[in-house]
């Protein structure tokens, strides 16, 4: 299927690339049409906080709620409640009631609203409700309401948008970050390759890809909550994972074109071997991601099919888009005799499994000629010991003797190979100490909650925060609501029911203040509004949420059947995290046994599949006390733009596992693959893991860097989730192929010698034996046929897996 892909689009590369740009522009037609939607709500199904909002929409109410608009003079400015003021801000509310989507505007001097004026006259706030909910409330909508107060401006007055109109206000986009990630990624490139063209094809490629999964992450907005850090999750690693499977195929196209293929079986030929295995690595990262859907929480599963998406994309775009590109541009990619050939991607999963030997034929059509003996009957020491992993062609498997080391084939990492294999206990266990050391603050990671006090203090949510929580205490930025269901009707305030829980809330240790109750139409359910005398993000309003639930409301409630729930902003945290931390278990085995299994049907070994998944969890660990030190304990918080400590929201840390396990273990196949030939080939369990290193050891770093330049780019958002993301999968990717891939697997390897490709009789007959790379043009595994003899390209060890060609 993937040769027939990959011919078809070569074949007619103008009519696919005109498909992809159409793609690209109706989507970008209907995200202008329709725009773009995000929503920071949060939905916890079987939780108290969602029992409480649902027993609220008893109650009237527009759709967005009552959104603080903040007025505020400084000291040597008017109070707020002169004259002048107070007619400045009566004309700015009266021009905020004709704004499109405004249907109502309270000002601080209504009896309704005097609650909203501080007790200096300094700071106050308009609530302005409007027509649509939170995630329908744009920039522009904030833009006018914002113009419309210009005579309270006027008046030496300042205005800042606060609750969902801050948030939309402060909606920045990524495009500075993602151009450096592009302008980074293209330096790499252009070191490798030499050449602009071929640095630029990869780009394109990952360029039209992103743009067609975040119109479509954009446009699923309408139809489930999608909150803002989607997008830009999406967008990091759709544009990572875009540039380093295009540079992997782009690399093999390059050697295949030097082998002398034609231009369109080299296109048909990468697509059918590295695409695969492209098409490999993109399933397990979507796989990791959908492990999120144990959480069992709708933000999870937006959070994971943002990314999903992306990575879907640009698998696609690979197996179509880039072999029309390859054949429109032809020759033009094909390396010079002085370029050397770059290292390839870390996102491929690796070459070492596909059929060998490319034979430079006459002109004419190239046939593909598969040789496929069965493992026993290979030559070499270790062969019959060794599971079958695809199809090798007789000349990778055969030759007898030790195993080539080509000096001048990754000589670098060939020294560092060499060193770990004369002393692998030490270097074991210096790296599994040195990693023990970065991820030593994790033991301390606790997950909390963001509120607008933790923003960039430039942003309006921050400048809203500060000023309210200055005039009117921090709680007021998080209150939290009580509604209780009553079995017949009240009636009033002052029903006996009613009145024992305002008295018992206010008794409340912890409670600044409880507002007067509310009664739905018909009377049959209460609601409070209680203020925290502590800010949305602080440990004490999570344990006042506690102390509501589990003893002033069931005593204020007892014998009388009633069901009495919290919810609010921190109420509703309160409960993800608390969902998070039990589901977090099982989520992690998921992703673990998943991990394990597509590596013991790639590579047909347990020891090699539970080695990797175990030593996968290393640079994740590294990952998590990182982020904990940078953000939960404020190490150089000023640094990363920050003011100080800030909280970790729990999915940061779930969302970043699951990815990273997805992206590491492309790595871990690209390495073990070579391993794996090396080992077929001569049976030397030491040498094969020194060249194994040898030859991807700078594919990996050189993928890895791309990944990593692409991940740090975004430290230049002011929102903190995106910071964290940035710096945890930088952090982790930057490890994993480092530390991880140059130190500690071969060094496991290497102690474990013969062991590590064991694999019971039973399970061996028991697994399908499937080829990552190449295999679905080959037939099943036979006998082995000599191929023609011809002339022959000498065998070079830092190519991609050569195939067997000839004249037809």
């Amino acid at each position: 299927m993937f040769v027939s892909v990959g011919r078809w689009c070569a074949r007619r590369p103008k009519r696919t690339i005109a498909a992809w740009l159409l793609l690209l522009l109706a989507l970008g037609a209907a995200v202008a049409l329709c725009g773009r939607v995000t929503s920071e709500a949060v939905s916890i199904p079987g939780s108290d906080s969602q029992a409480a909002a649902d027993a609220a929409r008893a109650f009237p109410g527009s759709a967005s709620g009552k959104q603080p608009l903040v007025l505020h003079t400084g000291a040597g400015g008017a109070d707020l409640t002169s004259a002048g003021a107070r007619d400045a801000v009566a004309a700015a509310a009266r021009n905020i009631a004709g704004v499109d989507h405004v249907v109502a505007v309270t000002t601080p001097y209504e009896g309704a609203g005097r609650a909203a004026m501080s007790a200096d006259g300094h700071t106050a706030f308009l609530s302005v409700e409007l027509d649509v909910t939170d995630r329908d409330i744009t920039p522009e909508v904030t833009r006018r309401i914002v113009d419309a107060a210009r005579p309270a401006e006027a008046a030496g007055i300042e205005v800042t948008p606060g609750g969902s109109l801050a948030a939309a206000a402060d909606k920045g986009s990524t495009r500075h970050s993602e151009i450096i990630g592009l302008l980074a990624a293209l330096a790499i490139l252009w070191f490798g390759f030499r050449s602009a063209v071929a640095a630029t094809v990869p780009l394109i490629a990952a360029v039209v890809g992103l743009g067609v999964s975040l119109s479509v992450v954009g446009l699923l907005g309408h139809l489930m909550d999608m909150p803002s850090a989607g997008s830009t999750i999406a967008a990091m690693i759709g544009l990572g994972v875009g540039v380093d499977y295009s540079l992997f195929c782009l690399t093999r196209f390059r050697e295949l074109l030097g082998d002398g293929a034609s231009v369109e079986d080299a296109a048909a030929l990468t697509t059918a071997a590295s695409g695969k295995a492209v098409a490999f690595a993109g399933c397990a990262v979507v796989a990791a991601l959908a492990s999120l859907a144990l959480g069992g929480l709708p933000l999870l599963h937006a959070l994971a099919l943002a990314p999903g998406i992306a990575v879907l994309v640009a698998v696609a775009a690979t197996l179509t888009l880039l072999p029309a590109l390859f054949a429109l541009l032809g020759r033009s990619l094909a390396p010079t005799p002085t370029a050397a050939a770059p290292a390839a991607p870390a996102a491929s999963a690796a070459p070492a499994a596909g059929p060998v030997a490319l034979r430079p034929a006459a002109p004419g059509p190239v046939a593909l000629d598969s040789a496929v003996p069965d493992p026993a009957a290979v030559r070499g020491p270790a062969a019959a010991d060794v599971p079958a992993l695809g199809p090798v062609a007789p000349d990778a498997a055969t030759a007898p003797g030790p195993v080539a080391t080509d000096a001048a084939a990754g000589g670098g990492w060939r020294r560092v190979a060499e060193r770990v294999a004369r002393q692998p206990w030490r270097h074991l266990i210096g790296a599994l100490l040195l990693v023990a050391v970065l991820a030593a603050p994790a033991a301390g990671l606790t997950f909390g909650q963001l509120d607008g006090g933790d923003k960039v203090s430039s942003t309006a949510s921050r400048t809203a925060y500060d000023r309210l929580a200055g005039a009117f205490g921090p709680g007021v930025n998080g209150p939290v609501q009580v509604t209780d269901a009553l079995p017949d009707p009240a009636s009033g305030p002052t029903d006996p029911r009613v009145a024992k829980v305002t008295d018992a809330l206010k008794d409340t240790p912890g409670v600044a203040a409880v507002g007067p109750p509310q009664l739905s139409p018909d009377g049959r359910t209460a609601r409070w509004q209680v203020t925290p005398t502590t800010a949305p993000g602080d440990p004490e309003t999570a344990r006042l949420v506690h102390r509501l639930r589990e003893s002033t409301l069931p005593a204020a409630t007892a014998d009388t059947g009633r069901g009495a729930h919290v919810s609010g902003a921190p109420a509703a945290q309160l409960d993800l995290n608390d969902r998070l931390s039990r589901r977090l278990p099982a989520i992690i085995a998921f992703v673990l046994v998943i991990a394990a299994l597509l590596l013991l049907l790639a590579f047909r070994s347990v020891v090699v599949a539970a080695t990797a998944a175990v030593l996968n969890l290393v640079s994740v660990a590294a990952a998590y006390g990182v982020l904990t030190a940078l953000f939960q304990q404020g190490w150089g918080a000023g640094v990363l733009g920050l003011d100080g400590p800030v909280p970790i929201p729990g999915y940061v840390p779930l969302l970043m596992f699951a990815v990273l396990f997805g992206l590491s273990m492309d790595y871990e196949v690209f390495l073990l693959s070579a391993v794996r030939e090396a080992y077929l080939k001569s049976g030397d369990h030491r040498g094969s893991v020194i060249t194994g290193l040898a030859r991807t050891g700078g594919i990996i770093t050189s993928a890895a860097l791309i990944m990593v330049c692409v991940f740090l780019s975004y430290l230049l958002s002011d929102d903190p989730v995106v910071k964290m993301f940035g710096i945890g999968l930088a952090t982790a990717v930057a490890l994993d192929a480092t530390l991880v891939r140059g130190v500690l697997v071969p060094a496991a390897m290497i102690l474990l010698g013969k062991a590590n490709w064991w694999l019971p009789g039973w399970l061996d007959r028991a697994l399908p034996r499937i080829d990552i790379e190449g295999g679905d043009h080959a037939p099943p595994p036979g006998p082995a046929t000599e191929p023609e003899p011809g002339p022959e390209a000498e065998p070079d060890p830092e190519a991609a897996p050569p195939v067997t060609v000839r004249k037809t």
